[in-house]
C-alpha cells in the first residue's frame, strides 16, 4: 500500500493531545495552591496521579462515545485477540514477565542492605490508592487515549506502512507512538527536564510495540494488560517484601 499522509487527521489528534496536556497543567496549578500540597505530595502522591489521569481518560472517552454514537467497541473496547501471537493468555504472560523484570531493582536493594523501596508511608489507604492506580487507572486512561482514540483514528484516516524488523507497522501506529512518547514531556511538571526527556526517549519505542499489538487485535485489553502489569507487578512484589521485613 502506498503512503498516504493527510495533515488534518494528524492535527486533530494533536489538538486532543494538547487539550489534555493543558487540562493536566491546570489541575497541577490548582493542586499547587493547596496549603498542604507538599505533605500530600510526599505522603499520598497517588491522589495527584489519579487526578491528572482523569482528563487522559475522560476527554478521549467522551470523543469516542460521540464519534462512535455510543458504540465504543470499534475504538478498542472489546475482547478481541489475535492468537497465537496476541492472545489474552500470551499478553498476560508478557505483562507478568515485564513486571518481574522491573522488579529486579529489589534484588539490588536487598543485596545492598537497603530497605525495599515502596511508597511511604505504608498505610492501608495508601496501599489501596497506589495499587488501584497501577493496576487499573494508568493503563486504562493512557491506552484509551493513545491506542483507543488516537491510533484508531489515524489508522482509519491515513494509509501506508513502515516495515520494521520484518513487521508492517501502520503509519498511524507509528505516529500515535510518537504522540505517546512526546506526551511524557508533561512529567517536567514534577521532575527535572532531563529526566522527562529521558522518559520520552524510553516510552516512544515501547509505544511502538504496544501500538503494533493494538494494530493486530483492535482491543485495548491487549495493551492494558501489559501496561498495568508492567508497574502493578513490581509494586505488589515490593509491598510483599516490605511486609516480609526486607
Amino acid at each position: 500500500m502506498g503512503m498516504k499522509l493527510r495533515l488534518t487527521p494528524i492535527l486533530k489528534m494533536l489538538a486532543v493531545t494538547v487539550t489534555v496536556m493543558i487540562s493536566i497543567y491546570c489541575i497541577n496549578a490548582v493542586l499547587l495552591d493547596l496549603p498542604n500540597y507538599e505533605t500530600l505530595r510526599r505522603e499520598s502522591s497517588w491522589i495527584f496521579a489519579d487526578l491528572v489521569h482523569v482528563p487522559q481518560f475522560l476527554i478521549p472517552f467522551l470523543i469516542i462515545l460521540y464519534t462512535s454514537k455510543g458504540r465504543p467497541g470499534h475504538y478498542g473496547f472489546n475482547l478481541r485477540e489475535d492468537p497465537p501471537e496476541f492472545s489474552h493468555r500470551r499478553m498476560l504472560l508478557i505483562g507478568l514477565c515485564s513486571g518481574l523484570f522491573m522488579s529486579i531493582k529489589y534484588v539490588i536493594q536487598i543485596v545492598n542492605g537497603s530497605p525495599v523501596g515502596v511508597p511511604q508511608p505504608v498505610t492501608p489507604i495508601n496501599i489501596l490508592g497506589y495499587m488501584t492506580f497501577q493496576w487499573i487507572i494508568v493503563g486504562l486512561s493512557e491506552e484509551t487515549m493513545f491506542r483507543g482514540l488516537i491510533q484508531t483514528y489515524l489508522m482509519e484516516n491515513l494509509e501506508g506502512e513502515i516495515k520494521l524488523a520484518g513487521h508492517e507497522f501502520h503509519i498511524g501506529t507509528v505516529i500515535a507512538a510518537l504522540f505517546w512518547g512526546g506526551f511524557h514531556i508533561i512529567n517536567a511538571l514534577n521532575m527535572p527536564l532531563s529526566s522527562a526527556v529521558f522518559t520520552v526517549v524510553i516510552t516512544t519505542p515501547i509505544g511502538l510495540l504496544m501500538g503494533y499489538a493494538y494494530q493486530r487485535t483492535g482491543s485495548l485489553l491487549t495493551t492494558t494488560l501489559v501496561h498495568n502489569m508492567l508497574f502493578g507487578v513490581p509494586l505488589t512484589i515490593g509491598y510483599i517484601l516490605h511486609f516480609m521485613g526486607f
